[in-house]
């Protein structure tokens, strides 16, 4: 017998049994790669109350005067501009104990890093992760991606990219709308330190990529919680006699939260019946329709309310600026409650009719209702009692007309200077002072 055929069998079963071995372990291979026990960027501390002035001021400048009307729109952001707004919007998604990210500008390139942590002591391990998008053809095109120790080679990432947006296109409705506001983008351009975007601005667009964000938040539970509030504010709105032109804020808050005290009762989450709310009332005094949390498939079999002007100490835009923000506070937190409320106000002053010290003091009585009824249990369960039993618009909401409503840009900056200054901030401590001394907060903050 050959000993050369003989030995073929043998080799053809060490191949087999190699290449066995290599496939079976690839995954651990791309595994231990990708997983590094130190990170690559590090969380960066608390914002300082300069760096929150400037994100409002970034905000301010990166909307249109008419938000409203469709029409051209540009962006400019430098290196550092564009790091704060990043570092922000981890820090309000509560990421920044886990997550840090940062880019950098050059010409016709944007490099872009994140780092993740995945587990604690004993054993820290971090997913980080970089990537380089460039121009082409007037848009960033993700060019390589490195995932720790592991480089994605050019041809499988842009083999990857092409089936994944083919999928999405064909499955996903939320995927449809981004790809209509990148194609919205007519152009970008990197220069050293700064970004140039310009774009069509769509305010539909941009509304539905927002009620698409914000359903991808609320669970099925919360869909059939908002739902049931929803009946519930139809049903008040509905035992309105027709003669009555405007009711109290409290004619929608007390039977409410009476429902909330008595699902809780029955077992139910006291902070997600509060947020849920929040969230319904929030909708209907802002004349939205209710598709924006539970979409249009669920909303076609729900009768519409019929809408009733409500109004907080006889004006119908506190009772608004009131519910609103804490239904962003209840679902997104206190810091972009806050944030955006000032971003609003100082909007109203370079646009519209003025900032208002009377619509901030409404929408920081929005930032404590909510913060206390949808942040611990126990205080939970409290405001939902002393809510469902309110008598009076003033046990919570301070009077307004001593404050000087309708400033100018001009004439805020030459009261206060900037939103940083000493006057500014402590204008805002007599605001929460006077916030805190109502009795439905009483005993409840620290």
């Amino acid at each position: 017998m050959d000993s050369r055929n003989s030995t073929r069998p043998r080799l053809a079963l060490v191949l087999l049994r190699t290449l066995a071995v290599l496939l079976l372990s690839a995954p651990v291979i791309v595994l231990l790669l990708s997983i590094e026990t130190t990170p690559s960027l590090v969380t960066e501390q608390m914002f300082t109350d300069e760096e929150l002035s400037r994100i409002e001021t970034l905000l301010l400048e990166s909307t249109p005067q008419s938000p409203s009307n469709a029409g051209p729109h540009e962006l400019q952001l430098n290196s550092e501009e564009l790091n704060l707004l990043l570092r922000y919007a981890v820090n309000i998604m509560n990421l920044s104990a886990d997550w840090a990210a940062r880019t950098q500008l050059s010409p016709e390139n944007l490099n872009a890093q994140l780092s993740v942590r995945l587990g604690a002591e004993p054993l820290p391990m971090y997913l980080n992760v970089e990537a380089d998008f460039i121009e082409d053809d007037n848009r960033l095109a993700l060019d390589a991606l490195r995932i720790g120790k592991l480089v994605v080679p050019h041809r499988f990432l842009q083999f990857t990219l092409q089936r994944l947006r083919g999928n999405l296109a064909n499955e996903n409705i939320a995927y449809l709308e981004f790809s209509e506001l990148i194609n919205n983008i007519e152009s970008v351009e990197l220069e050293l330190n700064q970004m140039s975007v310009a774009m069509q601005w769509d305010p539909n667009l941009i509304n539905r990529i927002g009620n698409q964000a914000q359903q991808l938040f609320i669970s099925e539970q919360d869909q059939q919680r908002i739902i049931d509030y929803y009946a519930i504010i139809t049903n008040i709105a509905a035992a309105v006699p027709i003669d009555i032109r405007a009711v109290s804020i409290n004619t929608f808050l007390s039977p409410l939260f009476a429902v909330a005290m008595e699902k809780t009762l029955a077992g139910s989450d006291p902070i997600a019946e509060n947020r849920t709310a929040f969230q319904t009332l929030a909708i209907y005094l802002n004349g939205e329709s209710i598709a924006q949390l539970i979409g249009e498939e669920a909303a076609a079999e729900i009768e519409a309310a019929s809408y009733i002007e409500t109004r907080l100490l006889r004006r119908q835009d506190l009772a608004q600026h009131l519910v609103s923000t804490a239904a962003i506070t209840a679902s997104a937190g206190a810091d972009l409650a806050q944030m955006l409320s000032t971003t609003k106000e100082a909007y109203d002053a370079r646009y519209r009719s003025g900032f208002s010290f009377s619509d901030l003091t409404a929408n920081s009585v929005g930032v404590t209702i909510a913060q206390l009824a949808t942040t611990r249990t126990e205080t939970a369960k409290i405001m939902q009692d002393r809510l469902a039993n309110l008598q009076n618009e003033s046990d919570y909401m301070p009077q307004v007309g001593n404050n000087r409503d309708g400033l100018s840009e001009t004439d805020f900056n030459e009261m206060y200077t900037d939103r940083s200054s000493p006057q500014y901030v402590q204008r805002l401590a007599e605001i929460q002072t006077l916030i805190d001394s109502r009795p439905l907060f009483a005993g409840l903050l620290q």
